[in-house]
C-alpha cells in the first residue's frame, strides 16, 4: 500500500523548523539535504546517530522552551491589552 502524499512540512516539528528559520539555511535547503540523504541511502542511519547525540535532545529542549516562553510572554501581553 502506498502512503498518500501530505505536506511534509506540516508534519516537521515547530522546533526544528524554527531551527531552520534561525539558521543560514532555508526550508528548501532542508528538504534537499533530507533528500539527497535518502537518496544515498544514509537517511536512516543519520537519523537514529542524530537522536542518540546527548547534545541533540539539549538544543531541542532549549529552543522549546525559548518558543514557549516567547508564546507566554506574548499572551501576557495580550491579556495586559485586554
Amino acid at each position: 500500500m502506498l502512503l498518500e502524499k501530505t505536506n511534509i512540512s506540516a508534519r516537521v516539528e515547530i522546533t526544528l523548523k524554527k531551527i531552520v528559520e534561525d539558521s543560514t539555511f532555508t526550508h528548501k535547503d532542508a528538504y534537499e539535504l533530507g533528500a539527497m540523504l535518502i537518496a544515498i541511502g544514509d537517511a536512516e542511519k543519520t537519523i537514529t546517530q542524530i537522536h542518540k547525540n546527548p547534545n541533540y535532545e539539549k538544543i531541542i529542549k532549549q529552543r522549546e522552551y525559548r518558543l514557549i516562553e516567547a508564546r507566554k510572554k506574548e499572551l501576557e501581553r495580550e491579556l495586559r491589552d485586554l
